[in-house]
């Protein structure tokens, strides 16, 4: 009995501390370093045409709990978006924005589904479309603004903080935490909180995937 206890002790001490341990930030590389706009998105995305991100979404709707689903989104310059949106294991929703064009391939036809998508596009891709932009070095932070937008990167890891953009005649708050490393040693946000409205998604990105190989059916309006 008094093993048991033991165990049961050093178990409950164990998780405890896995629970409590601090989280991994990403090393401060470029803190020395003071880089043009230029050279700021050739760094975060001169390489990336595709993004491909796996994710949880809670939804809340005038700060209640509104939903709770999984998504699968693609995203692909120029502002093309593939969303594959599933709950408890079943697709409810699968659409593409090509061209500017909304195609529902499966579910319930909305042009909400407009808004949410390019909502993610701007929120994954938020280096495109800003090169234009006036930038200006605040504390640690490099502030980029654009004709539509206003960004805060972090300037020891140009990871995103803040994003402020006007879209579809409202305001979007996109707001970045928890860094994460990927399978090749880059880090990303994990964790997206896109407030939109009377509406609020937070988003954990599970994974994320750099110029993965894409299907046929990939961003295939339907004929």
């Amino acid at each position: 009995m008094l093993k048991k206890l033991f165990r049961y002790c050093f178990f409950s001490i164990v998780l405890l501390a896995v629970a409590c341990a601090p989280k991994v930030a990403p090393p401060p590389e470029y803190i020395e370093e003071e880089f043009s706009l230029e050279e700021i998105l050739h760094k975060a995305g001169g390489d990336v045409e595709v993004l491909k991100a796996i994710t949880d979404i809670h939804i809340e709707k005038d700060n209640s709990p509104y939903d709770f689903v999984n998504a699968s989104v693609l995203a692909k310059k120029p502002g093309w978006v593939h969303m594959r949106i599933y709950k408890f294991g079943m697709l409810i929703r699968d659409f593409v924005i090509r061209d500017g064009d909304l195609h529902v391939l499966s579910g319930k036809k909305s042009e909400n589904l407009k808004k949410l998508g390019d909502e993610f596009y701007n929120a994954v891709f938020w280096w495109d479309g800003i090169e234009e932009g006036m930038m200006q070095r605040e504390g640690e932070e490099y502030v980029i603004q654009a004709v539509d937008r206003k960004i805060r990167i972090d300037r020891g890891t140009l990871i995103p903080v803040h994003q402020e953009l006007t879209a579809f005649d409202r305001k979007i708050d996109i707001q970045y935490s928890e860094p994460r490393k990927d399978d090749h040693g880059s880090w990303y946000p994990s964790r997206i909180t896109i407030n939109a409205g009377n509406f609020t998604f937070k988003v954990n990105v599970k994974k994320l995937l750099k110029n993965p190989q894409l299907g046929k059916m990939d961003f295939r309006p339907q004929s």
